[in-house]
């Protein structure tokens, strides 16, 4: 069963359609918040690792003042260069008794790998019981900074080695400080943070869909009138706000449109021209047909007319082959020519076409004399130009064939003493069937000038005619040097 046109954009939706999670709009706000979470993610980590570290700081300074204060203590129990009076034991008493730990700090010795005494007050937790934190402080040689866990949550300290002159005996001072309450704040700040960010994030979700709507708007109207188009209408076009790239996307996507519906006239003006044309012919071929005397002489004339009429279709087909091959983006075969030999081919061949005064009038080009071109079609332009001349002109009229090779361009031109052409149908006659009512006259199909006007065109050329009636007609092809084909690309000779 056929499908109807109703159904066309149904079935499009279908083939086309998408599930919401893969709309254009939906993977940029994605893809936005991702970046923006990533974002808000690194910078949350760096400012967490900052503030810890800026705190270690700060307390590893504290206990390195408070290691400073201890070693001036010991310095003066000691009194002189002799033993200190009760060694290692006496020593941490003296400045247990003595030193009154800041908040959060606690203060632990050790006396051969085991604790001895620690500080008066409560701390928050108790270090001196975890075997693991003593054994890693017994076993240091020289200060040693660093961090364990507690009960009450994260602890810097420092642990000090102490020996005392005439004692055998091996002690290490440690000074602990919590810093969970710090750390505590810091995670707040960070929570702060996070909440802020998933805030900025929503905004930015909000924001980013109004932006991404408005972003694709243009290309849901392309969609929608790429859905709409069907041959009978392209004639919607898509609005272009903005020089962006959808603006410029949007702008090729009506460019193209317009290329279509030239295509489109084009094709229902040549279908129109076409049977136009045939229909004459053909109703002469199927009248003579249908009253085929039976006398021989009338029956030749019949049959005369029919051959004749015959002949009128097959040349006209020949010609919309050939304005058909013209206009193919593969039609040229171009080569590097000479364009004197291409101008004297033309002048033998048309010197053949009818008996009429030929002459050859050519501009030589000392500096330049080859282009780029295909042989074959250029002449054939020639030749169509020649033989329209011919028809236009009277028994022995002159008629000039002739050329130049210029800056930019090279100019091959057909010049007759013809009847000349009025002004309004100097354009119009370069149309597919279109003649020139009255100077011109009425012979041919009217394809010729067609054929030389595509040919022109192929070579990224033109063809202009100036001409007045009663003054003749000069046809003029005006070939650049570079020319771009799908075989040879841009030449320069």
């Amino acid at each position: 069963m056929g499908t109807t046109e109703s159904e066309a954009p149904q079935q499009a939706v279908g083939r086309f359609g998408h599930h919401p999670l893969r709309s254009i709009r939906v993977r940029l706000l994605g893809r936005m918040l991702v970046l923006v979470g990533l974002t808000l993610a690194s910078l949350t980590v760096a400012e967490s690792f900052i503030l810890t570290a800026r705190l270690n700081e700060r307390v590893d300074r504290e206990l390195a003042h408070d290691v400073a204060a201890f070693r001036s203590f010991a310095a003066k129990s000691a009194g002189g260069s002799g033993p200190a009076p009760g060694g290692v034991r006496a020593l941490f008493v003296s400045y247990l008794e003595g030193s009154i730990p800041e908040h959060g700090q606690t203060l632990i010795t050790l006396v051969d790998g085991e604790p001895y005494r620690r500080s008066a007050e409560e701390p928050l937790a108790r270090l001196d019981t975890d075997r693991a934190l003593m054994r890693r402080a017994a076993a240091v040689r020289s200060p040693c900074y660093g961090s364990t866990k507690s009960t009450a949550g994260s602890v810097r300290f420092v642990a000090v080695p102490v020996a005392v002159a005439g004692d055998s005996a091996r002690g290490v001072l440690i000074i602990a400080h919590f810093t969970q309450q710090e750390r505590s704040h810091i995670n707040e700040s960070i929570r702060t943070q996070i909440y802020l960010g998933l805030g900025a994030m929503l905004l930015s979700a909000c924001v980013g869909w109004i932006f991404a709507t408005r972003i694709v708007a243009p290309l849901r109207v392309l969609r929608d009138t790429a859905r709409s188009i069907h041959e009978s209408d392209i004639t919607r076009r898509i609005p272009v706000h903005d020089k962006d790239e959808i603006g410029q996307l949007a702008g090729t996507f009506n460019d193209m449109l317009d290329r279509l519906d030239d295509a489109f006239t084009t094709k229902r003006q040549f279908m129109n021209d076409v049977g136009h044309e045939l229909r004459t012919p053909i109703t002469i071929v199927l009248s003579q047909l249908e009253t085929l005397p039976d006398e021989p002489e009338a029956r030749s004339q019949t049959v005369a007319v029919i051959t004749d009429e015959l002949h009128r279709m097959h040349r006209m087909a020949e010609e919309l082959l050939m304005l058909a091959k013209a206009r193919r983006p593969d039609a040229l075969r171009p080569e590097d020519l000479s364009i004197s030999e291409l101008i004297e081919e033309v002048y033998v061949k048309a010197a053949a076409l009818a008996e009429r005064r030929w002459l050859l009038d050519f501009e030589e080009n000392p500096h330049r004399d080859t282009l780029h071109a295909d042989r074959h079609l250029l002449t054939q332009a020639m030749i169509q130009l020649a033989q329209n001349a011919a028809q236009h002109t009277e028994a022995h009229g002159r008629i000039w064939i002739g050329g130049r090779a210029g800056a930019d361009r090279v100019e091959l031109w057909v010049k007759d003493t013809g009847p000349g052409i009025r002004l309004a149908d100097q354009q119009r006659i370069f149309e597919r069937f279109a003649r020139a009512e009255e100077s011109r006259g009425r012979t041919g199909a009217g394809l010729g000038l067609a054929i030389v006007k595509a040919i022109a065109e192929a070579h990224h050329g033109e063809i202009q005619v100036d001409s007045a009636p009663g003054q003749g007609a000069t046809f003029t092809l005006r070939i650049p040097y570079v020319t771009h084909a799908l075989n040879g690309g841009p030449r320069k000779p």
